[in-house]
């Protein structure tokens, strides 16, 4: 599915209805400004449903997305995880930095 900027505008309108849409469009188009920056309304949309209209996590996301925006689209693809599941990813990684010999 092809994404446009009205449907961008649409999910900011939707998402921050009490804030100003054109500086929250302001933080969004920091990402899509460089060539390795693709699938710019797609990321952008990902990242205003991660944002969960939270400003600061807008920003963070952006900031994610820059520097890889599979990030975004994958996290918002997967969904939140439940605690249970999130407990056990964090044990796993806990593990694997033993192995390694981090603390």
């Amino acid at each position: 599915m092809t994404h446009t900027r009205d449907d961008v505008v649409a999910a900011v309108h939707a998402s921050f209805p009490n804030r100003d849409a054109a500086t929250i469009l302001g933080v969004l188009d920091l990402y899509g400004t460089e060539s390795h920056e693709r699938e710019r309304e797609r990321v952008q949309l990902a990242i205003v449903a991660l944002s969960e209209g939270s400003e600061d996590n807008l920003l963070y996301f952006v900031q994610v997305a820059k520097t890889d925006y599979r990030d975004v689209l994958s996290w918002q693809a997967g969904g939140p995880l439940s605690e249970p599941e999130g407990r056990r990813l964090q044990q796993a990684a806990l593990r694997v930095l033993e192995q390694w010999g981090k603390k």
